[in-house]
Parts: structure tokens; C-alpha cells; sequence
């Protein structure tokens, strides 16, 4: 349940902004809503998450001192794309459009600061970017290697489990694959002589049938 939050003004550096008091489990914004505001944690815990999918994907935990929900001043119109959430009690200072003005007219040093911090993060969604999987062709290659290694028939509903835990995805969207993979031909979905739901790889080099169709 989201409560009021405690709110005032203190002096940080030059000028008066505005600390807000975030009690824990309570919001500071949250995905979708429009941004106006970065935020700077001076105590307490943030978690950074996004929905992806339907499920919570958490990004990072802030500890002081940390800046966050700064692409807000950069953007017009933006809206968050993530969530953050007081893991326990916290304060933050509230950095407006105004007061990077403000800063960029008298304290070029805290805007390097933020660029570095863009920067840094920049670097690390982009490695994470590259790293991350594409669920169809992950799906696909994990079916090719259990085809390579003899295996034709896996159990349904494990293996649909499996591979939405592996690829942080939901069963739906795995079903999909697979199903999408038995219209093409490539694999069967039907049940055992004990009437247990399974699936049949037809090809053996699955991912190599894949591939040549995407051509």
C-alpha cells in the first residue's frame, strides 16, 4: 500500500531542494508514469525493476550516494521505464529541470558528475543488451541440443517451466515458440503411450532447419 510521503525542503549546495522522505515499500515513481524529476539517495535502499513479460526484473539496489531517474531531465515527455521502490526507509533529494539549470549555470562540476553516471550506465545496459538472449532462438537452441544428444521427447509441461525460468519469460510466451516450431513442422506436440503431454523433436539439427527457413 502506497502512503503519503513526508516531504521538506533543506539547503543542499547553493539553493533549497526539496528532500523527500520515502517510508520503505513505497514508490518513489513508477514505470510508465511521466518523468519530471531525478532523484539523489542520501540514505536508506532503492530497488531499480522493470515488468518484463509480467514478472519483476530487478535491475539494480542503490545505496547512497546515487543518482537515478536522471534520463527524466534529459528527455521531453519521457515516461520511466522502470520502478523504484524504498527497500527501507530512505530520503532522497529531488532534482528538477529547473535545478539542472540552475547547475549548469553555476556548478559545472556536478553536471560532469551526471554525465559520467549516464555514461557508465549507458555502457552497462548496452553489454547487458548484447548479452541477453533471444528467447525464440534460445528456445531453439537448447531443443537442437537435446536432439544432438539423442533426446526426441521431452515432457511438456517441465520443459515449458524450464524455459520460461531460463529466459525470465512466462510459459505463455514459451508455448507460443513451441507451438509456432510445430506449425512449421519441426517438432510435435502430443502425448505418450501413459498419456502424459510431451514434445517431439523431428529434426535432429533443429537449429540448422530453423536457420534455413529465415532465410
Amino acid at each position: 500500500m502506497i502512503t503519503q510521503q513526508n516531504v521538506q525542503l533543506k539547503p543542499v549546495s547553493r539553493g533549497n531542494y526539496l528532500m523527500r522522505n520515502v517510508l520503505r515499500h513505497n514508490m518513489v515513481f513508477s514505470e510508465g508514469s511521466k518523468g519530471d524529476a531525478a532523484y539523489i539517495l542520501t540514505e536508506g535502499r532503492i530497488e531499480i525493476s522493470k515488468n518484463f513479460e509480467d514478472r519483476k526484473k530487478v535491475f539494480a539496489i542503490l545505496k547512497p550516494i546515487s543518482i537515478f531517474g536522471e534520463m527524466a531531465l534529459f528527455l521531453d515527455d519521457g515516461v520511466r521505464t522502470a520502478t523504484a521502490i524504498a527497500l527501507e526507509d530512505s530520503k532522497v533529494i529531488v532534482v528538477t529541470r529547473d535545478d539542472l539549470d540552475e547547475f549548469m549555470r553555476e556548478s559545472p562540476k556536478v553536471i560532469a558528475s551526471i554525465i559520467t553516471v549516464l555514461v557508465a550506465r549507458l555502457k552497462s545496459t548496452t553489454r547487458k543488451a548484447m548479452k541477453a538472449p533471444s528467447v525464440g532462438l534460445g528456445v531453439v537452441r537448447i531443443l537442437d541440443l537435446f536432439s544432438t544428444c539423442g533426446k526426441f521427447e521431452l515432457k511438456y509441461g517441465a520443459t515449458v517451466k524450464a524455459l520460461a525460468e531460463t529466459f525470465v519469460s512466462t510459459p505463455e510466451r514459451i508455448e507460443q515458440y513451441i507451438h509456432g516450431l510445430a506449425d512449421q513442422g519441426l517438432l510435435a506436440v502430443g502425448r505418450d503411450e501413459n498419456d502424459v503431454r510431451i514434445i517431439r523433436i523431428r529434426e535432429r539439427d533443429m537449429l540448422a532447419a530453423v536457420m534455413q527457413k529465415q532465410e
